[in-house]
């Protein structure tokens, strides 16, 4: 299959599931964890320098001379964002070690986007690797989720693999994302920003936006097997050469705890922000869609 008709099968291929299937994606859960600009009621809390006056309780205000802040859910259509990761390791080769992160990615990419289409919810894209590739602002309507599936798609091709600059990526979330909006961070995780303490790196995005990284992961990381050795031809992942790897299973096993504990550990430094993650590792939109939606049905009952 052609590049251009692998690009147009893929593309077509996501939207029609999605159409079929991401309705309830979000399990309705579109109440914020945040206090915002809404209508229904929240919270009271007592003023504090930087509120804005507008949200004083007057009436409150009138009678006690206390000063307190009304505080009201975000509203419905919170703006949605994708962060996707088109770094060396997650781009698409003719020869891979790890050839499904790509197509996993772009199938969590393609469920997001157009299920936020489905909640009539604004979308945008940002594409990263060692510098920021490409930023769509966060827009209404089909046009502009078949224009983020396809942009993602088509980056695979354009360029030479690079190293990702995640505190940059990070910077310049900060910079463009909304408050209170939604961003989904598509990824592996296997910067080096990832590997110590990365606490820090990620508290000033939990505190401006709904966070939520997507951890891609390979199928052979979770529970490939081989019943004997191979010789596998690959290219680097940052694109600096070609290589031949004799895989044994006692490497495959040993990739496959590297790749556990690097979860374990990305979990633990997530949990001490805060934020809630998920993980996708078969390139099966079914289970893409599955676990994606069981994601969102968990969220609506801790919070309920």
């Amino acid at each position: 299959m052609e590049q251009e008709e692998y690009k147009n099968f893929k593309q077509s291929r996501i939207q029609l599931f999605s159409r079929l299937k991401l309705r309830n994606i979000f399990a309705g859960e579109w109440e914020s964890i945040y206090k915002g600009e809404g209508i229904e009621f929240a919270d009271i809390k007592p003023y504090e320098p930087g509120d804005d006056l507008r949200d004083l309780d007057l009436i409150t205000l009138v009678q006690s001379g206390e000063e307190e802040i009304i505080q009201r859910v975000v509203g419905r259509q919170r703006k949605i964002f994708i962060w996707a990761d088109l770094s060396g390791s997650m781009r698409r080769f003719e020869e891979m070690f790890l050839p499904s992160k790509p197509d996993i990615r772009d199938i969590a990419i393609g469920l997001l986007v157009y299920s936020a289409y489905n909640h009539y919810s604004p979308v945008g894209l940002c594409t990263f690797d060692k510098e920021i590739k490409s930023f769509l602002p966060a827009r209404y309507g089909e046009d502009c989720c078949e224009e983020i599936v396809e942009g993602v798609i088509d980056q695979d091709y354009k360029g030479i693999p690079v190293s990702a600059d995640i505190p940059n990526a990070i910077s310049f979330l900060i910079q463009k994302a909304y408050n209170q909006s939604m961003v989904f961070f598509v990824s592996d995780f296997k910067d080096q920003a990832f590997e110590g303490d990365f606490t820090d790196l990620l508290r000033p995005v939990a505190k401006k936006v709904d966070f939520i990284p997507v951890v891609i992961r390979d199928p052979i990381e979770k529970d490939a097997s081989l019943k004997r050795s191979v010789s596998i031809a690959v290219k680097d992942n940052e694109g600096r050469g070609s290589a031949e790897i004799y895989l044994t299973p006692q490497m495959l096993k040993e990739i496959q705890e590297v790749s556990a504990r690097h979860l374990s550990h990305l979990g633990w430094n997530f949990r001490r922000v805060g934020i809630e993650y998920v993980v996708l590792d078969s390139p099966l939109i079914s289970y893409c869609h599955q676990v994606l939606s069981g994601f969102f049905e968990g969220r609506k009952r801790t919070r309920v």
